[in-house]
């Protein structure tokens, strides 16, 4: 098990953060308030920039004057001088009292050739493709319909099959996001007591080659699009449980592995509406054995005021692909009306939480 503090410890402190931001919100300027957190935007794309032109990578040896960071990349000297202060803003790069730039921990965690670094991440958030669907978000609310038609001219899977360049960026964010979650998922629940596990859309395989590791004598199914094979392949091969794993290609709104003893679906069921999140567990549920169990991987919205990273990535569900973020009574009773039985739901110290499931009466 990871060394994490326990979900208690965290969600309390969590609080005391919230409450202190708060507190310091009440002590400027109403529309001050407001100015800052308008423009915080334009965090977002001068941290995409820095990390896109490689800043991070560039200071990775120490301390360096900006005019020899912008020659050693091909930059304009006065406008890497000009990004690399704006950034200090934010807490990433740190100014000297001799004007070089230096990194600081989130910068770090910019850098393309360094454990858990989040650069695929920021380079997803910040990419125009990204940003000029959020653009959509009013129409959105008046219409309840995704933006994202109305900015690419497709539907989300439908663009990520057209534009390589984006499907690459938007998959390897995902794959992070799946690293960042696990070890606060691997401190909650033991993997290691089932035989077979099947990653329902799991992608390129991230999640399962981190559950079949710390499932050691436990086999794999992974279950998505067929353009996901061989990055899955080469993943799954990487991380050493290939040999243990069942590559399927395939719908799950059509069909499921029915061989499997633990079925998971990871940040899945909030791509869609209810119907459609409906229609992906019915299927799971006719594959599943009687004893098998469901665990769900997905953010839980809080209720009241409470601060959670669920609330604002309902938004990005909406504009990107109609899905939705659920609170607990929501993925219940999604539960109950597709033939499960909810028997516990998990926080943890990350945005996300473990709904886990067995079958129940049908419907």
């Amino acid at each position: 098990m990871n060394r994490l503090p326990p979900v208690r410890i965290a969600r309390a402190a969590f609080s005391v953060r919230a409450a202190v931001q708060k507190a310091a919100s009440r002590m400027v300027p109403a529309d001050v308030g407001l100015l800052e957190l308008a423009s915080g935007f334009i965090a977002t794309q001068a941290i995409y920039a820095a990390t896109r032109l490689g800043l991070p990578d560039a200071l990775a040896g120490g301390p360096r004057a900006p005019d020899d960071v912008a020659a050693r990349l091909g930059l304009d000297a006065d406008a890497t001088h000009r990004l690399l202060r704006a950034c200090t803003t934010w807490g990433v790069f740190r100014e000297e009292p001799d004007g070089r730039f230096t990194l600081t921990p989130l910068a770090e965690r910019l850098r393309s050739d360094v454990p858990g670094s989040m650069r695929d991440v920021v380079l997803m958030l910040g990419d125009p493709t990204y940003q000029r669907v959020w653009g959509e978000l009013a129409e959105s609310v008046r219409t309840g319909t995704p933006g994202v038609e109305r900015a690419v001219g497709r539907t989300m899977w439908d663009h990520l099959d057209h534009d390589p360049e984006f499907d690459a960026v938007f998959n390897a964010a995902m794959a992070r996001l799946s690293a960042q979650d696990w070890p606060a998922v691997d401190a909650v629940y033991d993997f290691s007591r089932f035989c077979r596990i099947v990653d329902v859309g799991g992608g390129h395989g991230g999640l399962l080659a981190l559950m079949l590791t710390a499932a050691p004598s436990a086999e794999g199914v992974l279950l998505d699009r067929a353009p996901m094979a061989d990055g899955a392949r080469r993943l799954l091969g990487e991380a050493g449980v290939l040999d243990r794993c069942r590559i399927e290609s395939g719908s799950y709104f059509d069909a499921v592995p029915d061989d499997g003893d633990l079925y998971v679906l990871r940040r899945v069921l909030h791509d869609y509406d209810d119907d459609r999140a409906a229609a992906v567990l019915s299927t799971v549920r006719r594959h599943m054995r009687e004893r098998a169990t469901l665990l769900i991987v997905e953010g839980v919205v809080p209720p009241g005021n409470t601060p959670h990273f669920a609330k604002a990535l309902d938004l990005d569900m909406l504009v990107f692909v109609g899905g939705r973020e659920r609170t607990e009574e929501q993925w219940r009773t999604l539960l109950a009306d597709t033939g499960f039985r909810t028997l516990r739901v998990i926080p943890t110290v990350s945005p996300v939480s473990l709904v886990e499931a067995v079958p129940g009466r049908l419907p």
